[in-house]
């Protein structure tokens, strides 16, 4: 029994003994940086330089791996890792600037953009930053001023797409965008106010608007003195923003500068002491898109901007009209476009009677037997005058004439404003003012404050109702204000007749559009 027992005994013991060596036997030192035949097959390689042994025997080429940069910290004990304290380790990107490693640069291609060089208002070698009012001005134009800028679904896409494009390849346009956008948002915002409507506080100041106007001017200026095939969609982009501007300016006084001399001033003060003086700057902005046109016309119709050059119902499209009154639009349309439907015929001819009778007063005059003297009559000098309005008087016979054509077509299912509208675009009814020769607006300014020139601003009237009728953002209230100082003016000149061809476009101005 006790022999037994000492048998168990010495047996657990040697078992112990060979646990305890197991447990304390010399590990296997692994081959870190052996050759890829080795680590393939799984055996240990001796690491001799240039083939190891295995490869050697075996006549196989040998390869190692590049050996690895050694580690800059120092190995971490188990207590170190992270959570093991009960602390949670602090991430990279809340460590303060001044502890963590400096940020390599990173490479972006630049080549397709589309930020302007504009947005950033600091030079290159100091730190740059955003401009947060032009980016305003940006993000209005593509919310707003863009749609809003045709009826037609091809051209709202040009403003949309194309005319943005242009801008980023040049700086002078992406200040005209700018600009438009910058001027529909302070109308809007003036309206919104008028209306009692909810006034937002987040406008751009006027100062910044101004300014991308001027230095798009200036860029605009440069790019028309050396205007070629090249640039003549980007040339043309640059006059469609300026006109929008142009007509837009009118809704905003301090943009108009005063363009009378001295004694216009002078006159407009005495005609009526709240009476702004006459605004005719924009439409000088307006003319330089037909000289644009004119000059690059067999480019410009096969380009891009196509879609905003031509217009297939302005010329031949109305003539010959077969007319209708039963099933006509002047049943459905606006008591302001009826009234001027009623009235247009009327008024084009009262005022042409006028014209020719002075004409032919200037033609006795010129037709009396006698010596001549050496000093011209009043009415000689006021010849070109005369010549100018008539002029002027045969282009806005054409456009009454569109517009009557336009509201003589068949009703249809459709919307009859919004379609009545479409119409009007197609028609380019608002292309009166590159159309007026230049005597005629120099007469406008004319110092001589006669009968004549009073026919000239009573012309002027008369234009100005054709923008009374088309309902855009940036033509919508301001032509009215502009009739009403017109009227002043006229009233200023105390002649009935003068007086009395203002009676109509009064009237239908007074009619709700």
């Amino acid at each position: 029994m006790d022999a037994q027992m000492a048998d168990c005994v010495a047996s657990d013991a040697a078992a112990n003994e060979q646990r305890i060596m197991r447990r304390h036997r010399a590990r296997h030192t692994k081959s870190r940086n052996g050759c890829y035949n080795c680590k393939l097959r799984r055996v240990k390689c001796d690491e001799l330089q240039p083939a190891c042994g295995t490869c050697s025997s075996r006549g196989e080429p040998c390869s190692y791996p590049r050996p690895r940069a050694p580690s800059k910290k120092p190995p971490r004990s188990r207590k170190e890792k992270p959570g093991d304290d009960g602390v949670s380790p602090i991430p990279d990107y809340l460590t303060p600037s001044d502890e963590r490693p400096p940020l390599g640069a990173i490479e972006l291609s630049v080549a397709n953009a589309t930020l302007p060089a504009i947005f950033w208002n600091q030079p290159h070698d100091r730190p740059r930053s955003l401009d947060m009012d032009d980016l305003k001005l940006l993000q209005f134009f593509h919310l707003h001023t863009a749609s809003q800028m045709s009826l037609q679904s091809r051209r709202v896409t040009v403003w949309q797409r194309i005319i943005p494009e242009f801008a980023t390849m040049n700086r002078y346009l992406m200040h005209l965008l700018l600009a438009l956008g910058g001027i529909h948002m302070i109308t809007q915002q003036v309206e919104s106010s008028s209306n009692g409507g909810f006034e937002n506080s987040d406008t751009v100041d006027l100062a910044t608007i101004e300014e991308h106007h001027q230095r798009g001017l200036e860029g605009f200026r440069e790019a028309v003195s050396c205007i070629s095939p090249a640039n003549a969609d980007s040339v043309l982009a640059g006059s469609l923003l300026l006109v929008g501007f142009a007509f837009a300016s009118l809704k905003v006084q301090k943009l108009n500068a005063v363009t009378e001399g001295p004694e216009e001033i002078q006159w407009a003060s005495k005609s009526s002491s709240t009476i702004d003086f006459l605004r005719l700057n924009w439409l000088y902005l307006n003319r330089g898109v037909s000289s644009v046109i004119g000059d690059k016309w067999n480019v410009l119709k096969a380009s891009r901007l196509r879609q905003m050059v031509v217009f297939p119902h302005s010329e031949e499209y109305w003539n010959n009209l077969e007319f209708d009154a039963r099933s006509s639009r002047l049943s459905r349309c606006s008591s302001r476009l009826l009234k001027f439907a009623e009235g247009a015929g009327q008024a084009v001819a009262n005022i042409k009677a006028s014209l020719n009778a002075l004409e032919a007063h200037k033609d006795d005059l010129s037709n009396c037997s006698g010596t001549p003297t050496s000093q011209s009559s009043p009415s000689m000098t006021s010849d070109w005058v005369l010549d100018a309005n008539l002029e002027a008087l045969g282009i806005l016979d054409k456009s009454y004439s569109r517009i009557l054509a336009v509201l003589r077509c068949a009703a249809t299912q459709n919307p009859v404003d919004t379609e009545i509208q479409m119409d009007f675009e197609e028609a380019a009814i608002l292309a009166w003012p590159v159309l007026l020769p230049s005597p005629f607006l120099s007469s406008l300014q004319g110092s001589e404050h006669n009968f004549l020139h009073g026919h000239s601003l009573v012309l002027l009237a008369h234009f100005y109702l054709v923008n009374t009728l088309v309902d855009s953002w940036y033509l919508r209230g301001s032509f009215e204000r502009e009739i009403a100082k017109v009227n002043a003016l006229i009233g200023a000149l105390n002649d009935n007749l003068l007086s009395t061809f203002m009676l109509w476009p009064n009237e239908v101005v007074a009619m709700s559009p």
